[in-house]
């Protein structure tokens, strides 16, 4: 009967994690299957924790897997373990997705804003969002509205995001129907004048 010599695998031992790296670039289905059965449950709560929502995570888990099998040969043995560089692209497609959804729900508000901005204070007052719709920046946005008093933002999102008419909201803040009118078309003339300069503070060209 032979024996194997002490310390060296048997045929029968699973391949380590740089091993079934290599074999997933040559082409093995089944190392990659190993390697997902060995680190999916890392992963997964990765992109859970990050997304907050089970398919979203399980989706980014299946690409990341599905990269790799892509694209085997981008991993390098010199730059750290297969573990540390999984956990690098889950978080970072995690970490994508989530701007990306924050980027649509923004686009959404503004879109929402758009619609309703003519029947509020005239075309003139729909081009803050008009810009802000084409702008790459959501965090631009951002400062825009919160550089607004908090009347002048409670009055806009009562009427752009809630849909509230003028009157409406005179009734729900105890304001002057004027007043009201005011701090909408302020607001309004403030964001066009934030808007029209890039997020460093200077004017765009």
């Amino acid at each position: 009967m032979n024996v194997p010599p002490p310390n060296l695998p048997s045929d029968d031992e699973p391949l380590g994690d740089e091993q079934l790296m290599v074999a997933i670039a040559q082409g093995d289905a089944a190392a990659l299957e190993a390697l997902y059965d060995r680190y999916s449950g890392t992963l997964y709560p990765i992109c859970l924790r990050i997304l907050k929502n089970a398919s979203d995570a399980q989706g980014i888990l299946l690409d990341v897997f599905w990269e790799i099998w892509q694209r085997g040969e981008r991993f390098d043995p010199n730059r750290g373990t297969p573990r540390s560089y999984l956990v690098m692209l889950v978080r970072s497609r995690a970490i994508d997705l989530l701007r990306k959804e924050k980027r649509r729900a923004e686009h959404e508000q503004l879109t929402a804003i758009h619609g309703r901005a003519g029947l509020a204070d005239g075309q003139a007052a729909s081009q803050p969002a008009q810009q802000a719709i084409h702008t790459e920046d959501g965090e631009l946005l951002h400062q825009a509205l919160d550089s607004l008093s908090p009347p002048q933002r409670e009055t806009l999102h009562l009427a752009y995001f809630d849909g509230l008419t003028h009157q409406q909201i005179a009734e729900k803040t105890k304001l002057p129907l004027g007043t009201v009118k005011s701090h909408i078309r302020l607001g309004l003339n403030k964001l066009r004048g934030i808007l029209r300069r890039d997020p460093a503070g200077g004017p765009k060209q």
